[in-house]
């Protein structure tokens, strides 16, 4: 039984050992992802474009319903 023990100890140990490696430069430098490249202003602009393309195809949607007129 201690024997099982020691060796699930080991294991463990050597498989912390690999996470701690895994945890270092690389993930820190590429943080962030792809919006991780653009600039405050540059993000802000992104997210206006995006809600402004989700408001036209609402719209489009809206008057191919014929939900549109009862708006105005």
């Amino acid at each position: 039984m201690d024997e099982e023990l020691d060796s699930l100890r080991e294991q463990s140990a050597r498989a912390s050992s690999v996470y701690d490696d895994l945890e270092g430069d690389e993930l820190s430098q590429e943080s962030g992802g792809f919006l991780g490249q653009f600039s405050a202003s540059q993000k802000l602009i992104l997210a206006l474009l995006l809600f402004l393309n989700v408001v036209a195809l609402a719209c489009v949607i809206l008057a191919w319903t014929g939900q549109l007129t009862s708006f105005f």
